[in-house]
This record gives C-alpha cells, sequence and structure tokens, in this order.
C-alpha cells in the first residue's frame, strides 16, 4: 500500500478524533450542564486527544521521510503543509504542557484546542481531501 494512502487513511482517522475532542470540549464549555455529564464529556475529550497524539506520532514519522525524499524539490503546497504541520506540532505541545505541568495557564486551553482543530482541519483539506478528490477524479 502506497504511503499516500497509509497517510490518508491515518488523516482521516486524525481528523475524526480531533473532531471528537473539539466538539467534546465545546459541548462541556458552551452547554453548561449536570455534572455527570460534563465529566463524561471531560473523558471523551481527554480520551480522544490522547489517540490524536497517537495517531500523529506515524503521520510525522511518514511526512518526515517524505520531506527527506523531496529535499529542496517540496511543492509549494507541501511547503504549506510543512509549515502548518510544525505549527500544528507546536501549539499540540504548548497544551500539553498547559494542561501537565502549567495548571495556572489553564485558561488558554481552550484556545489552544481552538487553535489545534483549526490546524488540523487546514492541514486535512490542502492534502488528504486533495489526493482523495484526486483520486475520485482517476487523476
Amino acid at each position: 500500500m502506497p504511503n499516500y494512502v497509509i497517510k490518508t487513511i491515518l488523516a482521516c482517522a486524525l481528523l475524526a478524533a480531533a473532531c471528537v475532542s473539539f466538539f467534546s470540549m465545546m459541548a462541556r464549555l458552551g452547554r453548561p450542564g449536570d455534572e455527570a455529564r460534563s465529566e463524561r464529556l471531560r473523558r471523551l475529550h481527554k480520551t480522544s486527544g490522547w489517540i490524536f497524539v497517537w495517531l500523529l506520532l506515524p503521520l510525522i514519522f511518514l511526512g518526515g521521510g517524505f520531506l527527506v525524499k523531496m529535499g529542496d524539490g517540496l511543492s509549494l503546497r507541501g511547503t504549506f503543509h510543512f509549515v502548518l504541520a510544525a505549527t500544528l506540532l507546536a501549539v499540540l505541545l504548548l497544551k500539553l504542557m498547559t494542561v501537565k505541568t502549567h495548571r495556572q495557564l489553564l485558561r488558554f486551553a481552550a484556545s489552544l484546542g481552538m487553535g489545534l482543530f483549526s490546524l488540523t482541519l487546514v492541514i486535512f483539506l490542502i492534502t488528504a481531501a486533495y489526493y482523495i478528490l484526486l483520486s475520485a477524479a482517476g487523476k
């Protein structure tokens, strides 16, 4: 199976995990309810967040291999992908550090999560969705 197909499958799963994480926390923070519902949404957010991290690792590995193979011949779309992916990784590490070690900065976690979701969606649309559209068109 080509790396493009593997990366596309992983990217779809990554986007699904990002959606679950994003919408569960948006429901928890945006529509406060009873404590049991709030705790379930928090656990769902945490679980899908760690799934997101674990799905991102092979994508980073495969993308790094592709980047090394392409060298200076990377397309403009590939360059955008690389820059946005590096930004995604930086925001993810910042959010993890905020949540795990710098609890006094927890007020920024929601904004960082929104940034993570936005970056994930944009990266997905310029790469995996583009590849899916090309495959569907037979090119």
